[in-house]
């Protein structure tokens, strides 16, 4: 190992030595509501210098039979786990406090992905034409699954945190998203406008709130 490399591997451990003597961990469960339907996360972060905040976490995925719409979509708000590796997800983000002085409630923005690899469940009407009045009447109920696919959620937004009791806090986001499902399924017609067959955007929001312990 020449000089260079020792130098520059004394700098980087100086550097994370000083980032862990400024930050601060804490623990975190919150509940969310999205374009990928309703979760649970359990995660940790780590907050540097008082206004860099970044998360890791484990996503739990929870399943309802209700549709959320009558629109028939595929995969707005469709994600269900058919088997319990599924229900599992992972959750990434960052959070810049812009006003870190504050003491009991801290104004940030953030980023978040949420990562989940799994199927859809579907619900509609065959329909067919009736002559006689020229409508559509619907003549066969159904439930349908599609995938696995590759969900990669991205959201940006505006959240803040309140202390509450000691170390403990509370925290809630809301904020835009595009999340692209990757994969593929031969059951569904392939979109001739669309350039890239295995890969669809959906546009949603995501409000999330919940509970943190701050060590």
């Amino acid at each position: 190992m020449n000089t260079v490399h020792k130098k520059a591997i004394l700098l980087f451990s100086c550097i994370f030595v000083m980032c862990c003597s400024f930050a601060q961990n804490a623990a975190k469960i919150s509940f969310n509501t999205s374009t990928l339907r309703e979760g649970v996360i359990v995660g940790y972060s780590r907050t540097f210098h008082q206004n860099h905040e970044i998360e890791v976490g484990l996503r739990f995925h929870i399943n309802r039979l209700a549709m959320p719409d009558d629109q028939e979509s595929i995969y707005y708000r469709r994600m269900y786990a058919s088997n319990f590796a599924q229900h599992f997800g992972a959750q990434l983000g960052y959070n810049w406090y812009f006003l870190p002085r504050l003491n009991h409630l801290k104004p940030f923005v953030f980023y978040e992905l949420q990562a989940a690899y799994s199927t859809t469940r579907n619900h509609g009407y065959g329909w067919t034409y009736n002559v006689n009045d020229g409508n559509y009447i619907p003549i066969e109920e159904y439930t349908e699954s599609f995938g696995p696919f590759l969900w990669l959620q991205n959201t940006i937004g505006v959240g803040f945190k309140v202390e509450i009791w000691k170390s403990f806090y509370l925290f809630e986001k809301i904020g835009f998203n595009a999340t692209q499902i990757i994969g593929n399924d031969d059951k569904l017609m392939p979109d001739p406008f669309q350039k890239f067959p295995w890969l669809v955007n959906e546009f949603g929001y995501m409000i999330m709130a919940g509970v943190g312990y701050r060590f």
